[in-house]
């Protein structure tokens, strides 16, 4: 070794000063090279976070030739409520328009750390969904504080409003509901319009005024609410459905009947159905079995004649039946049923036989059999709701209905209700009997409408003297009216899903 080095400095002695430097230069640059080579790199990755930011409407479409479109309803009005992120967008309908969503985050698994429950994607709701205050007590000391957070849908429910509800009532898929079925921008103003003045005259208890049941009438404000998609978690209107829902858990006593009658308790098991489908909340669980159990008990009741067996009356002891209170307990076992509420087969089964004992060709009538508007409506949805919709006799009456005279200032007897129940029999009767009745129907709920958002009964109408000292009943019909576009999905849809999917498709009431 000696000897090499000997030579090596011999060598460059040899060499001019200028090559002797380069050398020198290149082997030290050779040696920082090997010795930096050596070291171990350590990096620190940080947590991957992806986030999907706001991102502007695309150009708008001619409906004409996209008849999906799902933006078209929304492009041509004014929207003044709150920014919901990824559920709407400012100046647009709440939970209608599609955005990229507002954040969305993706995490790595370094990131996850100690919670294995994470998903790869939390969620595309933001934090105003969920910023509602909710209150820790309320009247009957029933919290539902357990509601809170379930704006991006729970465990096996498929999203918020679970497989059935939420799929057309929120989202992108409400305004392409709207637009497809002959909704539009004035149905949607009319709509919020109803929603902000029930919200403005909810009473502090959480109720609303409804002369006859304060009890029924807020299960019916609650319902609206649903059917637009509005939920606890709603920026707007979350502390109102909250509100409402504490108000009709305290009715529910343990033994199940709500106070009042068996409108009330049909109406309030139907709400709770509703809200229990939409939230999943535990808190709404046994009071709606409880208050569903009440119908089905009541329903085995004593009756004087055959006729009446398997219907209900005014209270659960009555031995007569009549079809309106009827429909209110079909609607409300139906809706449970669907929720995951366990009804037994035969009181749907003795409720739809007292359906047809109503039947007098070619309608339903209220105490016996014969043709009436609104109970033939409300016998045209039982009979759709129980699976009876391709029935000759429904129809019959379906054909009966759309040939009745539809305007304001004539109609008489329950007239909202009529409108109630005849849009949504219409409406699954499908495109032979839908468009002739909505295009009546949404004109002159629209034109009647008041200016801040309430409606009266018509003129002629029996609900006049029977509930016209409030507004109440007759706003959130109204909304329920204006909302059968996205609230139900229309039966032969239902029926070409479950062809193409098979018998695992859950079923949407009706159905």
């Amino acid at each position: 070794m000696k000897a090499v080095i000997q030579k090596l400095i011999a060598w460059l002695l040899g060499l001019t000063v200028l090559m002797r430097y380069l050398v020198i230069a290149v082997a030290f640059h050779v040696v920082l090279l090997l010795v930096l080579a050596s070291i171990k790199i350590v990096a620190i990755v940080p947590a991957i976070v992806a986030s999907f930011t706001d991102a502007a409407l695309p150009p708008p479409t001619n409906l004409q030739d996209v008849p999906d479109d799902p933006f078209a309803a929304y492009r041509d009005f004014d929207y003044t409520g709150p920014d919901l992120g990824g559920g709407g967008t400012g100046q647009k309908g709440p939970g209608g328009t599609p955005t990229a969503g507002n954040t969305a985050s993706i995490l790595a698994a370094e990131a996850r750390g100690e919670t294995p429950t994470v998903t790869e994607v939390i969620s595309v709701m933001s934090e105003a969904a969920t910023a509602i205050t909710r209150s820790s007590a309320n009247p009957g000391g029933v919290g539902l504080e357990s509601m809170g957070g379930l704006g991006a849908g729970t465990p096996g429910m498929k999203g918020p409003g679970g497989p059935w509800l939420g799929a057309g009532r929120m989202g992108p898929q409400r305004s392409v509901n709207l637009a497809k079925h002959g909704g539009s921008a004035a149905t949607e103003r009319a709509v919020l319009a109803a929603l902000r003045w029930l919200k403005a005259n909810q009473k502090p208890d959480g109720s609303w005024d409804c002369v006859g049941s304060n009890e029924g009438g807020t299960a019916l404000a609650l319902l609206a609410f649903f059917g637009h998609g509005e939920t606890v978690d709603s920026a707007e209107f979350g502390a109102c459905v909250q509100k409402g829902l504490e108000y009709v858990v305290a009715k529910v006593p343990e033994y199940g009947g709500v106070a009042g009658n068996m409108y009330g308790q049909g109406l309030v098991t139907f709400a709770l159905a509703e809200g229990f489908a939409m939230s999943g909340s535990p808190a709404l669980k046994t009071p709606l079995e409880r208050a569903a159990n009440f119908i089905v008990t009541s329903q085995k009741k004593p009756k004087d004649k055959a006729i009446h067996v398997g219907g209900w009356r005014y209270s659960a002891g009555e031995p007569t039946s009549d079809l309106s209170v009827s429909g209110w307990q079909i609607m409300a076992l139906k809706s449970a049923a669907n929720a995951g509420v366990v009804i037994p087969p035969e009181a749907l089964d003795k409720a739809m036989k007292y359906v047809w004992a109503m039947y007098g060709k070619p309608g339903f009538g209220y105490e016996a059999p014969g043709t009436g508007a609104s109970m033939t409506a409300v016998g045209i949805l039982c009979a759709q709701f129980l699976g009876h919709g391709d029935d000759e006799r429904v129809d019959g009456a379906l054909k009966w209905v759309s040939e009745q005279k539809m305007e304001w200032e004539t109609l008489d007897g329950f007239a909202m209700y009529y409108l109630y129940y005849g849009s949504q029999a219409m409406f699954q009767g499908g495109e032979q009997f839908w468009p002739k009745w909505n295009e009546q129907m949404r004109e002159m709920l629209i034109k009647n409408q008041n200016s801040d958002g309430h409606w009266e009964p018509p003129p002629r109408s029996t609900e006049v003297p029977n509930l016209g000292k409030t507004p109440v009943y007759a706003t959130a019909l109204g909304a329920l009216t204006l909302e059968t576009y996205y609230r139900f999905l229309p039966m032969y849809e239902v029926l070409k899903k479950q062809k193409k999917t098979g018998p695992a498709l859950p079923k949407p009431p009706g159905q």
